[in-house]
């Protein structure tokens, strides 16, 4: 069994796809299940350099697959990939993240260490680089190990956000100067484009399965999972992160740039009241 399922969900992107792959071929970690998931008009594997890659994936002891399925929106493309995941470890990585070799690593001695339900690693998006924001830039480290907590919308704790935004993360990580290896843990809201979960619990929340309840076009389906993930298990993020967006357009929303539904706002009461009772108010 592989150390780590990477699972893929992508959607006419060829060029970000294939830096997302670059980066999953120069992991330290080389045992690795990678699934890829494309929709729309193009098929992920008609990429040679996308074959290319893959084929560097294997040569190192990981394997690859490719699926190509028609769009159902992105929770169910999430659920669809969480199906095929073999591995204990699973990382949601977008099609437009690069991740330097120490990134999967990192968030894997993590979740095996802390036994918390997720971790993470934010991208920078570079164009920011010399947009530095101090008064969004306030950082909460983990000082012992990760526990459950009760994020809400507006509430104690949902200001971590701002953290996450332009390349802050990465001005704080440059700030820290850590020694070449080290990183730290940090509280979150939410995190985005380069997540580790435990597969156990991740469906021990019911994973991506209310995905049949949301429209074509949604929005903040990993923020839902996350959120009751935390009130049970916790999360964090780290720090420095090692990855790096490349800034192209979501393709999730409609074509007309909107979304149909906020699956946090839509399902969070009901299913916090399913899988994390204890912890909802």
């Amino acid at each position: 069994m592989a150390a780590v399922s990477v699972l893929i969900p992508t959607y006419e992107r060829a060029e970000a796809l294939a830096m997302t792959l670059s980066g999953i071929a120069s992991q330290s970690i080389a045992d690795l299940q990678v699934v890829v998931s494309s929709q729309g008009r193009h098929r992920a594997e008609k990429s040679p350099v996308a074959r290319a890659i893959g084929r560097v994936i294997q040569a190192r002891g990981g394997s690859i697959e490719w699926h190509h399925r028609e769009p159902r929106g992105i929770a169910e493309q999430r659920h669809f990939l969480l199906g095929r995941a073999q591995a204990e470890a699973v990382l949601f990585v977008d099609d437009d993240i690069f991740m330097q070799p120490f990134v999967i690593q990192n968030l894997l001695s993590v979740l095996q260490t802390d036994g918390c339900g997720f971790t993470g690693a934010f991208p920078a998006g570079l164009t920011f680089v010399n947009d530095v924001r101090p008064e969004q830039q306030k950082i909460e480290l983990w000082e012992g190990p990760v526990q459950p907590e009760t994020i809400e919308k507006d509430g104690p704790g949902w200001e971590r956000w701002h953290l996450h935004r332009a390349a802050n993360l990465y001005h704080v990580a440059r700030n820290l100067a850590l020694p070449p290896g080290e990183f730290l843990r940090y509280k979150v809201a939410w995190l985005g484009s380069c997540v580790l979960y435990s597969r156990e619990r991740l469906l021990a929340v019911g994973g991506f399965s209310f995905w049949y309840r949301l429209p074509r076009y949604h929005k903040a389906e990993d923020l839902l999972v996350q959120n009751l993930l935390m009130r049970r298990f916790g999360g964090c993020g780290v720090v420095p992160s090692g990855t790096y967006h490349a800034e192209v357009e979501t393709t999730t929303f409609s074509p007309e740039g909107t979304v149909e539904a906020d699956a946090f706002d839509l399902l969070l009461s009901e299913l916090a009241q399913r899988y994390a009772p204890r912890t909802f108010r």
